[in-house]
This record gives structure tokens, sequence and C-alpha cells, in this order.
């Protein structure tokens, strides 16, 4: 009887001292997970997770896993946050310009950050596709100043018009895609005309729209199918056949600047790409570079062709022999 007292009174003592040591774990964990809501705890999280699912732990256990896994939910998207693009206002014009050319999308057209900032929010969130910018249409239509302008005279007044319901932004752009320098223009109008002078000049000169006087235009082969097209033009056209990686095609290029400055309305002066732009290159059966090409205004075919690099004064007077 002694000893069935005895074991009866160990195993209570043995029990009670479990009870309080459970209930003061239990007190402990609740302190941590109140403490690990605020700064994550991760570890404790883990070791929580174990002990509910190998015990089933009665509510207070619960409670602290449902706190515990708020708690890492958080921790989670913390790190989403920190693996996040920073914000475009807050990158440096050189970050900008480097992510929209990951990303290939154009920003010729934007001539400050608030311009590059805009674009690269609207590259983020999928607005702007790959190589096109808002204002590629404004673009095309100064290049392109009135596509039947050699059965009709060129209107200034309606030129002027459409151009005044544009923004300054896009008439800039205009100016910009047709090298016209607009900085010195402080008011709208100023930039306006500007643009019908050089509509007016464009549409008199060439076909396309696209070569300007004294100057060399880079045009592609659509562009030089509207030029050489019979009766499309009055005065011959100079041509250079060139790409990016000949030599004297680029030792070339100054010189043909040069020349378009002295040729001035007498003779229009373009280059294109043979590269990108095989269909004609193989037409025009280009078999040296760089070749230069002119070919009579009225008629469109070609008069004279020349295989190498060519100073100025040769360019010159190559032109002007058939002007």
């Amino acid at each position: 009887l002694v000893s069935t007292l005895l074991v009866s009174a160990t195993s209570f003592t043995v029990s009670c001292n479990l009870s309080a040591t459970t209930s003061m774990f239990t007190t402990r964990i609740n302190s941590i997970a109140g403490s690990a809501g605020s700064c994550g705890g991760f570890h404790t999280t883990r070791h929580i997770n174990i002990r509910t699912d190998t015990t089933r732990a009665r509510s207070p256990f619960r409670r602290t896993t449902n706190i515990l896994s708020s708690s890492t939910n958080h921790s989670d998207a913390n790190e989403d946050c920190d693996d996040s693009l920073p914000e475009p206002s807050s990158m440096r014009i050189k970050e900008i310009k480097n992510e929209l050319n990951d990303k290939g999308i154009s920003f010729k057209d934007c001539f400050d950050k608030d311009s590059l900032v805009e674009r690269l929010i609207d590259a983020r969130s999928g607005k702007v596709s790959r190589k096109e910018t808002p204002n590629t249409a404004a673009a095309a239509t100064a290049a392109k100043p009135n596509s039947n302008s050699n059965t009709s005279p060129f209107d200034k007044d309606v030129a002027a018009a459409e151009l005044r319901t544009k923004k300054v932004k896009e008439l800039r752009t205009m100016c910009a895609q047709n090298d016209i320098r607009w900085g010195g223009m402080i008011e709208k109008e100023e930039i306006v005309q500007a643009l019908v002078s050089y509509q007016e000049k464009a549409s008199k000169f060439s076909p396309s729209g696209k070569i300007t006087p004294g100057k060399v235009a880079m045009i592609d082969q659509d562009v030089l199918a509207k030029e050489v097209a019979p009766g499309a033009a009055t005065t011959p056209l100079l041509l250079d056949v060139y790409a990016t990686w000949c030599g004297p095609c680029k030792m070339m290029a100054p010189f043909l600047e040069e020349a378009a400055t002295e040729l001035g309305d007498k003779v229009r002066v373009a280059k294109m790409d043979s590269d990108q732009n095989p269909e004609w290159s193989g037409k025009l059966k280009v078999n040296g570079l760089p070749s230069i090409i002119v070919f009579d205004g009225q008629t469109g075919k070609e008069l004279e062709r020349v295989e190498g690099a060519l100073m100025k004064d040769q360019l010159v007077q190559l032109a002007m022999k058939y002007a």
C-alpha cells in the first residue's frame, strides 16, 4: 500500500511539473510571437510550425502559428519590393537611357529628363513598344508634307493651321526629325513658321519631301522609288549607295556634306544604306562601295555612275554635269 501511494505521488508531481513547464513554454512562445510580428522571426516560425504539426497544440499554439505566418508573408513581400526596379524619377539620365536601350525603346525625341522619365514609365507599363515613339506619326507628317505636291500647290495657311493644333513637344520632335534647329525659338508660332517654311521647300524640291536643298538626306528604297519616278522632279538626284562597315564610305561622308551645301537647290543629294535596302541595291546592280549614281530628274533614269570615294570637288563636278 505504501509503495502504491509513493508511485502515485511521484506521478502526480511529475504531471504537475510538466503542466507548469508547458504553461511557461506557451507564455514564452506567445511573447516571442508578439516580437516576431514586427521583426520577421524566420527561425521562430520554422520551430513553431514543427511543434504544432507534431503535437497538435491547442489554441494558444495555433494563434502563435497564425501570427508568425502573417509575419513571414510580410517579410516575403518586403523581399519582393527590394527586388523591384528603382523609381524612374530617382534615376540618373544615363541609367534611364541604358534601361530604355535594353528594352529596345527609342528616345530620340526626348530632350530632357522629364520626357525620359515619362518614356521609361510608359515602357515599363507596356504603353510603348520596341523602337516606337509616340510622335512617329507627327514626324512622318513633317517628312511628307504634301503627297500631291506635284499636282497641287503648297498651301501655307492650311499647313500652318494644322501645325498649330499640335503640342509644342510634337512640333519640336518634328523639327528634330528634319534637322531644324529650334533651340532659340521661344514662341510656339516661331516653330510653326519654321516647319511651314521647311515643308514649302520640300514640296517643291523633293517628290517625297525627304530631301531638302543643301543637305544630304538619309533615305530608304521606298523614298528612292518616289524620287526617281518619271516626271516626279525637275532636278537631278545624286545618290550615294554605302555601307556602315565601308571605310571609303566613311571617308567620303564629310565631302558629300560639303558638296550638298555647295549644290544647294540645283541637285538633290541623298544616301542609302545598301545593307538595309537590299532590294534596290540589287536592282541598281551595286557591285562596289561607295557607288555614286546620278539620276535624271525628268525620266528617273541613271545618267552616270562612279564606284569608289570621291572628293568634294569631284562630287560637285559630277552632279553639275546634269544640273
